[in-house]
């Protein structure tokens, strides 16, 4: 080889020894350049849609009137088993009757009071055209004593309820059978104890075709309206 051919080689020789040396200063910069695996960000999953705030219940409100019509401090006839009518009227702030209201007749679980088919405690109906309903087909312990029922009625957000007196006799006096009042006046305008009354007869109630007859106005007239109840299909229910 010739003098000239040497001297060129040797120049290739450097050019290629400067060129690597350059390729590996670079290469760790490139390298941290370069994203791992575990630096590169996950594809984040959809979460949960934010769900549209309910509009909050609407509160309830004690307006509703619940009159006792038939029932308030009147004598069931345990001997005879014959037991007094038990109706309430329910109205809104206006006096106005509520129709399909739902109502809830409750006997105590303990002591003197009555009990509904299945030995319930108590049963849920719902009024007539008139705000009216009434409880049937319940039969008195044999519990002597005077017991409270509590009726409890609501209609949308609207609610209302009375606590009332009866009494589980027995030997009551000719011409105070059931429904008889003891003790109480009855208030004029509503029903008094010259109703027409109901029977419940061995646990049967006798209702002959629902009708009522009332006396209203609290006056002496001989005047009478007739009231129809026509009770829907209630359901009982165990103790509350």
């Amino acid at each position: 080889m010739t003098p000239l051919l040497r001297q060129t080689a040797r120049i290739r020789v450097g050019i290629l020894a400067v060129l690597l040396s350059l390729l590996l200063s670079v290469m760790p910069v490139l390298a941290d350049d370069t994203p791992s695996v575990e630096q590169t960000p996950a594809a984040q999953a959809p979460g949960p849609q934010a769900q549209s705030p309910q509009a909050p219940a609407a509160p309830t409100i004690e307006s509703l009137k619940v009159i006792p019509l038939a029932g308030r401090d009147e004598v069931n006839d345990i001997q005879r088993r014959v037991m007094a009518p038990l109706v309430v009227e329910v109205l809104d702030h206006n006096d106005r009757p509520v129709q399909n209201a739902e109502v809830v007749f409750r006997f105590p679980l303990q002591g003197p009071g009555a009990t509904f088919p299945g030995a319930k405690t108590s049963l849920t109906a719902r009024t007539n055209g008139q705000g009216q309903v009434a409880a049937m087909n319940w039969m008195a312990n044999n519990e002597i004593g005077r017991f409270d029922v509590h009726v409890s009625a609501s209609y949308g957000n609207q609610v209302g309820s009375v606590t009332f007196s009866m009494i589980n006799a027995n030997n009551v006096p000719q011409g105070k059978g059931a429904g008889a009042s003891v003790g109480t006046e009855k208030r004029g305008g509503w029903f008094s104890p010259t109703w027409v009354k109901v029977a419940v007869i061995g646990g049967a109630a006798a209702i002959a075709a629902g009708v009522f007859l009332a006396t209203r106005g609290g006056s002496k007239s001989s005047s009478s309206s007739t009231i129809t109840i026509t009770p829907g299909s209630p359901s009982v229910g165990g103790p509350h």
